[in-house]
């Protein structure tokens, strides 16, 4: 194997050596304009189907108020003067047949409708009734609320800002849930705290969180959240550095390998104006990028943040029938201390998470989308993404992020961003594809493949050549081409099924049994043949393993001695098992996915961090609720 990475290697270096000066330009990262941002803006707007930004508030806000329309409003107002008085109409009329619940939702529509430049009660009432009634996230969108002149009985402003530093995690940021910092839920504390940036122990901790924020930073200039790379961690972190006066383009603390966080949020620019969660055009996505833009031109332009919002109207409050005395209390029974202690993410009004209601949240929400789940589970909104607040099979409990809950499409194989580690595709019947380390042995057709590049590169410029053609250019665009097709070559493997497969371990120094099994959807309907009538994806065997195998290596082994195909989205030493057979996560449902028990129990690390142990027993499940359906 080493011999024939050297042999690649020695074979792409004249070609490296040609195209240096190129390559350097080509990774060169754009620094964009404030009028190239704009542009991107007017894009978005485009892609939705509109020709002017009052036209996209006129019918696209006003059809989706109250559903998926009020950051966009709140963004759109701090853009630029427009007439928001439809878009105020429809939402109080959404207001006034809809019953809210979630007090972030209630922040977020007293936000949207302070953006229109309302006078509606709701605001107030919402200032003075819903903050820390749904954990951390509703303090900082009601820290957002009295940041903007509204008053509450709840917190004043410095009351509000001392309950929000006391969540400070010990790594520097904050989270809904763990005792690590969140990408997101750090930078959107720090959207809210930024205007208090003069007090001494608010500036203490902003510089903690930036610090967690820079560390965090990947190579890419991104963010990971839920173990994935996405484009509105960074569009979040934007919003945030925009409103501390952080030019989020050229401070070193938010740039890695020549890339910034812009130039990472920009990555998921898909070619019909919208932007990508991951890989795939995305409503919240584009949203948020729409935010993050709007909030980086008013930091150029010198304007307030992106939340201190220019048409708020503190004139004496209207009473809009339904929006105001209609509207429901929040009947937290801790409110004046900020809710509850422990979780974050637990209301103290438990009996609300049952709640018989209609509140439309999220971004694709149908009309008559309830409050609480169909399992009862309650829904909250952070920013605009739908969230899942859950007990696990094993008591704990957990957020859920539920904004997308499609399952792959079958048979496809790609990705934009290939993850690290073992990654087994769901290609097709006949192809596998690998990482590099893992094949490419004795044998291997690499050096062979490389080997024909080069002199298929040479043979072009040799033409090129002949023709009289002597541009530079054209000799670099083949050096280019060629090492493109190289480094494809080096970082990916095209296997037949019989390779892939290998047989099981049989000199390991420990014993294990495994089983994958999707008993809980045996009886519905099937979204792919792939799923077997009882259920059983491998039966209960017997694997042996070496000391200081873990759970995931065990699968590893038993997917390649079976030719069940893995679907790994995690990083490097962080499995994160997304499919299993082609049965994916979300399949069934926004609590769908794959878990895995060790000797009946739920470990509380990933499969790649539990180590085994000699008799273990090893079961991977399919949950239709995150391990409550599992008996």
């Amino acid at each position: 194997m080493r011999k024939n990475k050297l042999f690649a290697v020695l074979l792409i270096v004249p070609l490296l050596i040609l195209t240096a000066a190129s390559a350097r330009a080509e990774n060169a990262r754009e620094t964009y304009t404030v009028a190239q941002l704009q542009s991107l803006c007017d894009g978005i707007v485009a892609y939705n189907g509109c020709g002017s930004y009052q036209d996209f508030i006129d019918n696209n806000l006003c059809g989706s108020a109250g559903v998926s329309a009020e950051f966009y409003a709140i963004a759109v107002s701090q853009s630029g003067n427009y007439d928001f008085s439809r878009y105020e109409n429809a939402l109080l009329d959404y207001l006034d047949t809809h019953e809210v619940y979630s007090a972030s939702s209630r922040e977020k529509y007293a936000l949207a409708l302070s953006a229109a430049g309302s006078t509606d009660r709701y605001i107030s009432d919402t200032a003075d009734e819903a903050i820390g009634g749904l954990g951390l996230m509703s303090l900082v969108f009601g820290l957002h609320l009295l940041n903007n002149g509204y008053d509450s009985s709840l917190y004043s402003v410095d009351g509000l800002v001392s309950e929000i530093l006391s969540r400070q995690l010990g790594d520097g940021g904050w989270a809904v849930i763990g005792s690590y910092g969140d990408a997101d839920v750090t930078a959107m504390t720090l959207q809210a705290l930024a205007p208090h940036c003069g007090r001494s122990d608010v500036s203490a901790a902003i510089d903690r969180a930036l610090d967690r924020l820079s560390s965090m930073q990947l190579s890419s200039g991104g963010y990971k959240t839920m173990g994935a790379e996405n484009c509105e961690s960074a569009a979040q972190v934007i919003v945030a550095l925009s409103a501390l006066g952080i030019d989020a383009q050229t401070d070193g603390r938010f740039i890695k390998n020549g890339s910034s966080v812009m130039n990472a949020m920009m990555d998921y620019r898909c070619s019909d104006g919208s932007f990508a969660h991951t890989d795939a055009s995305n409503e919240n996505a584009t949203l948020e990028v729409f935010c993050a833009l709007t909030a980086y031109k008013r930091y150029c332009y010198g304007q307030s943040s992106l939340y201190q919002l220019d048409h708020a109207n503190h004139s004496a409050p209207s009473d809009n029938s339904g929006s105001g005395d209609d509207s429901p209390q929040n009947n937290n029974s801790n409110s004046g201390s900020g809710g509850s202690s422990g979780n974050p993410n637990r209301s103290n009004d438990t009996d609300r998470s049952n709640a018989d209601n209609s509140d439309r949240i999220g971004n694709n929400d149908a009309a008559d989308t309830p409050q609480t789940d169909e399992n009862g589970n309650r829904i909250i909104v952070i920013n605009g993404q739908r969230f899942i607040e859950a007990t696990t099979a094993s008591g704990e409990m957990m957020t859920i992020n539920i904004s997308e809950t499609q399952a792959p499409e079958q048979s496809q194989g790609t990705f934009v961003r290939p993850t690290h580690g073992s990654f087994q595709s769901n290609a097709t019947a006949d192809t596998q594809l690998a990482t590099a380390d893992e094949t490419g042995g004795k044998g291997s057709y690499k050096p062979y493949v490389i080997l024909g590049i080069v002199i298929a590169a040479g043979g072009a410029c040799a033409v090129l050549y002949l023709l009289k053609k002597r541009n530079k250019k054209h000799y670099i665009a083949v050096g280019i081409i060629a090492a493109a097709g190289i480094l494809f070559i080096l970082l990916t493997d095209f296997q037949s099924a019989d390779s892939y497969r290998e047989p099981a371990k049989t000199d390991g120094d420990i014993t294990v049994t495994l089983s994958i099994r999707c008993d809980t959807i045996k009886d519905l309907p099937k979204v792919n043949y792939y799923i077997p009538d009882d259920g059983v994806i491998l039966d209960t065997t017997t694997f042996t393993a070496d000391e200081g195998d873990t759970v995931y290596d065990v699968l590893l082994q038993a997917a390649k001695a079976n030719n069940i195909l893995l679907d790994n989205r995690g990083a490097d030493g962080a499995a994160y098992i997304a499919g299993i057979n082609s049965l994916y996560e979300f399949a069934y449902g926004e609590l769908s996915g794959w878990m895995y028990r060790v000797n009946g129990e739920f470990p509380d690390v990933g499969c790649q961090s539990c180590t085994v142990s000699d008799g273990d027993v090893i079961e991977w499940l399919y949950t239709t609720n995150i391990g409550k359906d599992l008996s």
